[in-house]
């Protein structure tokens, strides 16, 4: 393995992680799952407001 791709491998672990870190810190991904679940993100309270449906047979 050639010396330089060490160094570049670590810097590209340390972008990753803190993309992860702003991701989770910002409610970015939280936001995301909300939506796509149909349901609405209530950024005051930071919580996901799901709609209640039931399903009858």
């Amino acid at each position: 393995m050639p010396r330089w791709l060490f160094p570049l491998l670590v810097l590209l672990i340390a972008a990753l992680a803190a993309l992860l870190v702003w991701a989770w810190s910002t409610d970015y991904i939280l936001i995301d799952k909300c939506l796509d679940a149909g349901g609405v993100w209530e950024q005051e309270a930071r919580v996901c407001a799901l709609p209640v449906t039931t399903i009858r047979s």
